[in-house]
Order: C-alpha cells, then sequence, then structure tokens
C-alpha cells in the first residue's frame, strides 16, 4: 500500500516496489554514491522481491552501467504513472549468461504520481498549434488525461498552452478531436530524429473524453 511521506516531501510517497507493478524492460538511470559518477543509462531485467533487482544495459548494444559489488547507488525511473527512486547496494555483478548486477531488494521506493493513468502506445499522426506555430508529427503514446508527441521541433516551452488535432476513428467513422493542452515536460528525442513533448489536456468535453476512452482502449481505431 502506498502511504503519504513526510510534509518535507511534498507529493512524494512512499512504496515498495511491487506496489509499483514494474516491468522487465523500463528504463532506468542509475549513479554510484560517489564524487564526480555520473548517470548511466540502464533497465530493469526484473526483480524478486525480498531477493534482489536485475539491472543492465539498455538494449545489445547498451554501454554497461559500471557497476561493481559493494557499489551504493540510486536507481531512477518511469512506470508511466511515477516517477520513482531508491538507493541500494550491488550484490553482485555478472557477465553470463547476460551482463547485469543484481541489486539488493529496497525496503521503500520514493515514488510521484505524474500521470493518473498508463498510456496507451501509438505512432498516429497529429497536428500541433502553438504560438501560431503549427507543426505536423505523431502520437507515442496517449491517455485520457494527456500525451506525448513527437515533432521535428520543439513545440512549446513547459507551462506553455498549446492545440492538438488528433483523427480519430470510433466505430469506422471519422471521429476527429481538437484538445487543449499544457506541456509538461520536454526534451530532444534519443535518437536525433526530433522532439518529444508530454502534454496533459484540460478542458475536455464529454465527448473529447468518450473519443480518448476509445482509442486508449482500442488503438487501432485511429486513422493513420
Amino acid at each position: 500500500m502506498i502511504q503519504a511521506a513526510t510534509e518535507n516531501t511534498v507529493n512524494v510517497l512512499q512504496t515498495t516496489l511491487k506496489a509499483l507493478g514494474l516491468r522487465p524492460g523500463i528504463a532506468l538511470q542509475v549513479r554510484r554514491l560517489v564524487e564526480g559518477a555520473s548517470k548511466k543509462e540502464a533497465q530493469l531485467f526484473g526483480a524478486i522481491e525480498n531477493r534482489g533487482v536485475m539491472v543492465g544495459p539498455q538494449g545489445s548494444e547498451g554501454e554497461d552501467p559500471g557497476l561493481t559489488a559493494g557499489d551504493v547507488c540510486i536507481v531512477r525511473g518511469f512506470t508511466g504513472q511515477h516517477e520513482f527512486s531508491f538507493v541500494s547496494k550491488v550484490q553482485q555483478t555478472y557477465t553470463q549468461p547476460f551482463v547485469y548486477a543484481l541489486l539488493a531488494y529496497p525496503n521503500q521506493v520514493d515514488a510521484r504520481l505524474v500521470r493518473q493513468s498508463l498510456r496507451t502506445k501509438t505512432s498516429w499522426p497529429i497536428m500541433t498549434l502553438a504560438a501560431e506555430q503549427r507543426q505536423d508529427g505523431h502520437l507515442v503514446d496517449l491517455s485520457v488525461q494527456g500525451a506525448m508527441v513527437h515533432t521535428r521541433l520543439s513545440v512549446a516551452a513547459v507551462g506553455k498552452t498549446l492545440t492538438l488535432a488528433i483523427l480519430g476513428m470510433v466505430d469506422g467513422e471519422p471521429s476527429p478531436i481538437t484538445l487543449k493542452a499544457t506541456v509538461c515536460h520536454s526534451h530532444a528525442s534519443q535518437d536525433g530524429s526530433g522532439h518529444l513533448t508530454g502534454v496533459s489536456f484540460h478542458g475536455l468535453t464529454q465527448h473529447d473524453k468518450l473519443v480518448l476512452s476509445y482509442l486508449t482502449q482500442s488503438p487501432q481505431g485511429m486513422s493513420t
């Protein structure tokens, strides 16, 4: 069960890895707790309650996080709803059958809810309009509360409002929706192909909510 933390960590919750429902493949950032250590990209291979957490490189070409037995490190990640972090100690490292480090299973994880619901991954086309500048792009993921969009250039600064147009198909019929959204975060994509912008929707009509609910449950219903 997730419990509220102290008043000095507003919006931060104290929970467990099991309660967060982490899935193998979730992207992580790992940093050894020594002076000058940098963050390393990693991914979750698996976790066994009260036994350990398996962490390794992102993909076959990913860089080894560089952990060694005895290291104390901080691990950060995002479940799709919660940003989370925990401190752990490296129990052992392995090279067979693949490269990974086994971390001690944390008794407690700090988490912050940043999305009310999980998002459905998509690749559907969209159009954004901000400060009279239009850009075409596509959705990366979608929920009733917000979305991640990919465009060639940055759409708008964090905190700014934009218009997001989505052409949906409901029961085989076009059902376009135009939504107002606020930029929550913005950064260049890792592969250098463009820009990723996370937005939260506001001022939704009942029709908008119904269409979004349908699209997140039936992603094949979106026109490409």
